[in-house]
């Protein structure tokens, strides 16, 4: 009844099981969930929570994260309604690209396409959301999004504080951007004007590529390790261990790509961990490399 009284007027469920709202179709309920489509509505959902202790937990569009079985504990909020028409503007020779972190990744990439501006055609088919693109700092095909990131805008969670941070100040990484807790709201990409007919050719071509060698139709969090390095992709020396295929409860080793643990047949979060740990154990072993997960897990 607590967590009712708390969150009294708000657009709110209880009680939720997170499974819907992540890509492996897997997780535990969380307490309270809500979905806000603005930002207003965001910050006071946090004031409310921290008025009240309870804790907070933000996901974007659940493609690169497992929620455990026991779920989450207190308010999970999903950004994935903070969307609004993105817009498109020419200044000198870039075009910059604007839109809101509940945007869908896959979306802006093709609209970019469409309108003949590079830059963003190596995400085509990436899932997920524009705020969690630039969090995990997604790439394929040689680039990642910290190479067209112009700014974003972050809200603290403890100050309700909102600020603009431009490209020098964010400090990526390898499948990471550390922003110490703050929430992207919106972002500001740089592309540039380019030959249209080339831009799709090369978003067609991504796409198609990663269609036929990805299990794109199947429930999975995409690539679940990091590679180690250029030269041994995760995916090849699973391979190489012998482990496409392999199955533990109703979790799976993509025989199509094996750097994809997929969600086979009913798993639950602990089937996709233990299989995951069991790969991380089988590579150690044969090559001496630990491979880390790329994949967030979070919950009790």
């Amino acid at each position: 009844a607590g967590h009712t009284n708390t969150f009294k007027g708000f657009d709110v469920s209880f009680n939720v099981s997170l499974s819907r709202y992540t890509s492996f179709r897997v997780g535990g309920p969380a307490d309270v969930l809500a979905i806000p489509e603005r930002v207003d509505t965001l910050v006071a959902l946090l004031k409310t929570a921290r008025t009240a202790r309870v804790p907070v937990t933000v996901l974007g569009g659940g493609t690169n994260t497992l929620v455990t079985d026991s779920g989450i504990r207190g308010l999970v909020i999903v950004l994935t309604g903070l969307k609004t028409t993105p817009e498109f503007a020419a200044k000198k020779d870039q075009i910059r690209l604007t839109a809101m972190a509940g945007e869908k990744l896959g979306k802006l990439c093709r609209m970019s396409a469409e309108k003949g501006y590079a830059g963003l055609e190596w995400a085509a088919g990436i899932p997920g959301t524009l705020g969690g693109a630039i969090m995990m700092n997604a790439g394929s095909h040689g680039s990642d999004m910290a190479a067209i990131v112009g700014s974003v805008d972050i809200l603290n969670p403890d100050t309700l504080e909102i600020n603009t941070l431009n490209a020098g100040d964010l400090n990526f990484s390898y499948r990471s951007l550390d922003l110490g807790g703050r929430i992207i709201l919106s972002a500001t990409l740089q592309l540039t004007p380019a030959a249209a007919d080339r831009v799709k050719a090369a978003f067609e071509t991504n796409l198609k590529a990663k269609n036929t060698s990805q299990p794109v139709s199947k429930a999975s969090g995409g690539c679940f390790f990091k590679n180690p390095s250029p030269d041994k992709p995760a995916g090849l020396l699973i391979e190489q261990a012998g482990l496409k295929g392999t199955t533990y409860g109703g979790a799976m080793v993509s025989d199509l790509h094996a750097n994809f643990i997929i969600n086979h047949d009913n798993a639950d979060c602990s089937d996709i961990t233990t299989l995951a740990a069991n790969v991380q154990e089988r590579v150690f072993e044969k090559f001496n490399i630990k491979l880390e997960a790329e994949v967030k897990t979070i919950g009790d």
